[in-house]
């Protein structure tokens, strides 16, 4: 390899030093610091938070560090609903993440433990990618489906969020290596036990991560109480409820019939494709997505909004942000003119693992201009203090730069992208399924 050398380095300094506006930037960052050196504070005051179309404000969440984006941008998608239903205000109806967050883990165990059961090998080195992540608090709009339908919902108070619950990498920690023993365990017995024997050894371990999860997070409830007041200021009670109880009678929304829209550019648009890096917890199928043009995104968002329902989001959302104004706008620093950045487009970030899905969110307002969206309401969860009492203002140009899939009612679709769900033939998909937050 051929190095760096001195003579390099005096090359380097010397056309530094050739433009005096060189050393001006470099004080100006410094001594304010990079963000502030180079903000651009007119985006910031273009982006007004205002909207001509947006649904109401309930109460925020705040995952602090949970990793439990995905769960949040689920229960502020189907809060509303069951607020209306259950004739409560928005503001007073409060759903438990814990909740979907215990049976998300343990359905996850069980799900790597079948997998290490069916492994048609017993050299367990070749199981170990399958490891890595294999208990980890992300998730995807599929995975809290899956679990809303098996388990159901709870109100906040019948299972109340832990001090542990919001420190996703310390239970996922101990969590996960008590899964990997477990794992171990079963490749070791596969050499003489028969299948029977090493479910049997499953439902133990499973068992083990009840009682493990139950410790940290409480034990979730087989029926709870509600009591609160109607908008009529009516006391209501409901009594002996189970969760599934609760979500049959309250969530009215069919879940099944929301599917994702992403925009991918580079892949071919109009087409049915399946990522095969996440899995559905508990029904083995993986997430099927339909790339299509991003206006094709924001038509059928803001058709959802019209219809007063908030739109589940994934986004990159890593730079071009200022959390404490609510801004998210691709110009709203100016780092290519300041340092000289050259900036990925969509295609070419998502090609070179730059671009990856790491955010779950909610869309719940847009200012429209002669119908086309000028910018964007998010409803974020991390509570009220960040933002603008929690949401942000999104503008059009950072949906389209940044906002990778959107899951709509399949009713918004055009007769020729409805087709599509019902098409057998699936592409494989693994370029951004990476969630961190």
């Amino acid at each position: 390899m051929i190095q760096i050398n001195p003579k390099d380095i005096e090359l380097f300094s010397e056309q530094y030093h050739k433009d005096a506006k060189n050393q001006e930037i470099e004080k100006a960052i410094t001594q304010k610091g990079l963000e502030k050196a180079c903000l651009n504070q007119k985006i910031i005051e273009e982006n007004e938070f205002s909207f001509n179309l947006e649904l109401s404000e309930p109460k925020r969440y705040d995952q602090k560090e949970s990793l439990r984006c995905w769960i949040f941008a689920g229960i502020n998608m189907i809060k509303r609903n069951m607020a209306q239903n259950l004739n409560i205000n928005d503001l007073e109806l409060e759903l438990s993440d814990n909740y979907i967050a215990f049976f998300d883990k343990l359905e996850k165990s069980n799900d790597v433990y079948e997998k290490a059961i069916q492994a048609k090998t017993e050299d367990i080195g070749k199981f170990t990618k399958r490891l890595e992540n294999c208990v980890t608090e992300c998730g995807n709009y599929m995975t809290f489906l899956t679990i809303l339908e098996k388990y159901g919902i709870i109100p906040q108070n019948a299972m109340k969020q832990a001090v542990e619950s919001r420190n996703a990498d310390k239970i996922t920690l101990l969590y996960r290596e008590k899964v990997k023993k477990d794992i171990f365990e079963l490749f070791q017995a596969k050499k003489v036990e028969s299948k029977k024997e090493l479910r049997k050894k499953k439902k133990q371990y499973l068992q083990e991560n009840y009682i493990f999860l139950a410790k940290i997070l409480g034990e979730p409830p087989t029926k709870f109480q509600y009591g609160y007041e109607n908008k009529e200021g009516k006391k209501v009670i409901l009594k002996n409820m189970t969760p599934l109880e609760f979500k049959e009678q309250f969530l009215s929304m069919k879940m099944q019939d929301y599917i994702y829209l992403e925009n991918c550019k580079g892949w071919e648009y109009e087409q049915k494709r399946i990522d095969t890096t996440v899995e559905n917890v508990y029904k083995k199928s993986s997430v099927k997505l339909i790339n299509m043009p991003i206006e094709e995104l924001k038509r059928a968002t803001i058709e959802q909004l019209k219809d007063g329902v908030p739109v589940y989001m994934g986004i990159n959302m890593l730079r071009d942000r200022k959390l404490d104004s609510g801004v998210l706008d691709i110009r709203l620093y100016n780092y290519d003119e300041m340092l000289g950045r050259k900036r990925l487009t969509k295609y070419e970030g998502i090609k070179m693992k730059e671009r990856t899905l790491h955010h779950w969110m909610t869309i719940t307002g847009v200012y429209l201009e002669d119908g086309k969206a000028k910018r964007w309401k998010v409803e974020n969860s991390y509570g009220e203090t960040e933002g603008i009492n929690g949401y942000l203002v999104m503008n059009d140009n950072y949906f389209e730069e940044y906002v990778m899939q959107v899951v709509v009612n399949k009713k918004y679709l055009k007769p020729k992208q409805l087709e599509l769900i019902q098409r057998k033939e699936e592409h494989s998909l693994q370029y951004y399924t990476k969630e961190t937050t």
